[in-house]
Formats: C-alpha cells, sequence, structure tokens
C-alpha cells in the first residue's frame, strides 16, 4: 500500500489548478481533505474528492468553452486550457468582467449624482437656486396680492369715472389705480423674497 502524499495548501492549489485561497473555500466546503492535526492536506484523496463534488454544471461550461476555443477539456482535471479551476470561477473572465463593468458604472453614477447634489446645495448656498416650495408659495402670494389689487381698482375707480365726462382725466384715474397697483404687486413680491435673502 503506497503511503499518501501531504502537501500545503499552495502545492495543492497548485494541482487542482487555483488559487490557494480557493482551497481554503474548498476546506470550508468539505471538498478537500485536512490532513491530522490540520496542517496541510492528504493529495490524492482530496482531488479525489474534489473531482468527485465538482458541480457538472460547471463541467458543462467548460467543455463549452473548450468547444469555443477549439480545444478539448480533460474531464478528470477539471481544468480548462489554461490551467485554472472553473470550478473555482476562473473561466474567461466574462462575468467576473461584468461585474466589474456593473460596479464601475454604479460608482461612475454615485459620482455623478454627488455631484449634481452639491453643484445644487452651492447654488442655493449663493442664492441662484429656490426650492420648489419656496416658489410655489411665493407666486402664490403674488397672485392673492394681484387679485386683491384688481378686485379693489374697480371699487375705486368706478365713482370716480361716473362722475367724469373727459376722457384725458379717465385716462390719468384709470393709469394712477394701474400704476398703484403695480406697485403694490412689485412690494409683495420684495417682502416675500427678502426671508430668503437674509438666509443665504
Amino acid at each position: 500500500m503506497s503511503a499518501v502524499t501531504l502537501v500545503t495548501g499552495k502545492e495543492l492549489a497548485a494541482h487542482i489548478g487555483c488559487r490557494p485561497s480557493y482551497v481554503v473555500q474548498l476546506k470550508r466546503e468539505g471538498r478537500v481533505v485536512p490532513a491530522e492535526g490540520g496542517k496541510g492536506y492528504l493529495l490524492e484523496p482530496s482531488l479525489a474528492l474534489y473531482r468527485d463534488t465538482r458541480s457538472p454544471a460547471h463541467v458543462a461550461v467548460a467543455q463549452r468553452h473548450a468547444a469555443g476555443r477549439g480545444g478539448a477539456l480533460a474531464a478528470p482535471s477539471g481544468q480548462d486550457d489554461d490551467g485554472a479551476d472553473l470550478d473555482a470561477g476562473e473561466d474567461t473572465g466574462g462575468g467576473n468582467q461584468g461585474s466589474q463593468a456593473r460596479r464601475a458604472r454604479a460608482l461612475a453614477d454615485k459620482a455623478e449624482v454627488d455631484a449634481k447634489a452639491a453643484q445644487r446645495d452651492l447654488d442655493i448656498s449663493l442664492g441662484l437656486l429656490l426650492d420648489r416650495r419656496d416658489v410655489e408659495a411665493i407666486l402664490g402670494q403674488a397672485a392673492g396680492a394681484l387679485r386683491a389689487e384688481l378686485e379693489r381698482m374697480a371699487d375705486t375707480l368706478a365713482p370716480q369715472l361716473a362722475a367724469t365726462v373727459d376722457e384725458a382725466r379717465c385716462r390719468e384715474l384709470v393709469w394712477n389705480e394701474v400704476s398703484h397697483s403695480l406697485e403694490e404687486l412689485s412690494r409683495a413680491f420684495r417682502e416675500v423674497a427678502r426671508p430668503g435673502e437674509g438666509g443665504a
């Protein structure tokens, strides 16, 4: 009976065709045989257990990739043509590149959102940008002031115009009321905008 070969994790990784870190994962999954005392691994039993517990899906993927490259896949070894273990996710790297591209896109999107938020905060602090609710409140108050002035104008002008027959005098009365209403509207805008200016 031949003696069982004892190897380190790095040596076992070289036999399997993967990174040493993947051997640690295999150990956690119970797919390799550690030596007594936990120092090293039993080579032949570990390779046999590893082959027996390989996922058929990974084998199929490895064969498909090998066929695409025009090479043959050695079934027992569990490695592709480059000696990389497909169980370890070390195939052609397409999935890895895809996840890296998605991560780069996500980071770029986050950076863009952060830049827009910083620009918005700067514009607000400089008084170049108003909050939508503040603008709606300002416009609502201005519209209310304009309506009040127009209603007041009718009540004020009606008796004055009724008592006046001179057209020039009528024009003057109307213009005075319109000017007064415009001034009141401007004053309303200034009063509404003043708290925002003080806050900036």
